[in-house]
């Protein structure tokens, strides 16, 4: 049998023991529930008939509510948590049903002390089959993903936006992008950590030939290489303070000197387009957009996406989460089968935007919808009609790479 086979099969084995154990416990727990509080029982009644703490009640009602055992078994609480209900309850509930519910926790004990990891692997193993599970602990992760992250670089914003605009590049033969990059509530950590504003990827030519990828700034300036380019002032902290550009191969970025008498901007707006940057008939049925490795932890990132209504009728966007690496080993979104190595175990929804410029609300962002209308002016696309969608995000995992897809149904598979 092959290992992934194999692994598979004991991974089915496992939630089979977890969701038996906790097919055990349900009725065990809800009998004392009940003795307690009644037939509907509440966290406010347990508390105050048997002194139970509030949090615990609370979990023990959630638990016995969910909709499936496997849920049950992450919602319940401890081994020690659930012998607290059987000792506060002696006085209210019969021995019997008392000595039903010890038998479950002993068998619930069993499975975490016959699991390598315990509890925290038990909870893991759910999560694999339980969307409950999946998004309590990716919370989690996420939330702690981000306190480390801020401390450790030394600065954190409090929203990130990135909205990209596709519209036809000027000789009918390529797409174009524009792009809107907006930091909220930027702050350092520490006043002398340098901070990254700005950072992206292009392939940097000479930009002899027409059909060239280059980067210019909204005012048409080709590869522009002061700062004040890309900067957008009328949106951004007054007044904005030095930056240097720091290129790293293929990498631009946009630094804020570690100077600390150089006071972090709590509101920064860039923008730039991208000339040139895709096909206009679509090579494959799947191909990325973009890809963002989030340099910057944040409490909130969203990100946008317009197509022109007169560019790939019928295409939808997707997004994948991977490990940073060589753009040639960039992964799709998968469709099912094992998970390859670069991809990263993060959920997110894409949500269709209405139609025309109150898609470009944004209301936890100052002054965005100005924002993007004054930036679409200034290039031209004022009163040119989009299709958008957006992906919004609590506790982004910085350093890990978003890749936008285009899905065209129809083509042909390449």
């Amino acid at each position: 049998m092959a290992p992934f086979a194999v692994e598979a099969m004991l991974h089915e084995q496992l939630l089979s023991r977890i969701a038996m154990v906790g097919a055990e416990l349900r009725p065990a727990i809800t009998t004392i529930l009940e003795s307690i509080a009644g037939p509907r029982p509440r966290p406010t009644r347990l508390s105050r008939a048997v002194g139970l703490d509030k949090s615990l009640a609370s979990r023990l009602v959630r638990a016995v509510r969910a909709t499936s055992d496997l849920d049950l078994m992450h919602l319940v609480p401890s081994p020690a948590g659930l012998r607290i209900l059987a000792d506060s309850a002696t006085r209210l509930a019969d021995p019997a049903s008392i000595a039903n519910l010890v038998r479950a926790i002993d068998r619930f004990e069993e499975l975490i002390d016959s699991e390598p990891g315990g509890r925290a692997a038990i909870d893991a193993q759910i999560s694999e089959s339980s969307d409950l599970a999946l998004e309590k602990r990716e919370r989690i992760a996420k939330q702690a993903s981000f306190k480390s992250m801020s401390f450790l670089l030394g600065y954190f914003s409090d929203v990130l936006t990135t909205t990209l605009f596709l519209v036809p590049s000027a000789n009918g033969k390529r797409v174009d992008g524009i792009e809107i990059q907006r930091r909220i509530g930027l702050r350092r950590m520490r006043p002398s950590t340098p901070l990254p504003l700005l950072s992206f990827f292009t392939e940097r030519e000479d930009a002899a030939e027409e059909n060239d990828i280059r980067l210019d700034t909204i005012g048409g300036e080709e590869n522009a290489s002061k700062p004040a380019g890309y900067l957008l002032s009328d949106f951004s902290t007054k007044p904005i303070p030095k930056y240097e550009i720091v290129r790293d191969s293929e990498v631009t970025t946009l630094v804020l000197a570690g100077d600390p008498s150089i006071r972090a901007p709590h509101q920064l707006t860039t923008a730039f387009v991208i000339r040139n940057g895709w096909p206009i008939e679509p090579e494959s049925k799947l191909h990325t957009l973009r890809g963002y490795v989030l340099h910057m932890p944040c409490r909130r990132l969203v990100r946008d996406v317009f197509v022109a209504e007169s560019l790939f009728r019928g295409a939808t966007p997707r997004v994948s989460f991977v490990l940073p690496g060589a753009r040639g080993a960039m992964r799709p979104p998968r469709r099912g089968g094992p998970r390859h190595f670069t991809e990263v175990g993060l959920t997110a929804s894409v949500e269709r935007l209405p139609d025309g410029p109150r898609a470009y609300s944004m209301p936890e962002v100052t002054n965005h919808e100005a924002a993007v209308r004054h930036v679409l002016e200034r290039t031209g696309h004022g009163m040119t009609p989009f299709r958008g969608w957006r992906c919004a995000i609590t506790y982004p995992v910085p350093l890990i790479e978003m890749f936008w897809w285009l899905e065209h149904p129809g083509h042909a598979e390449s």
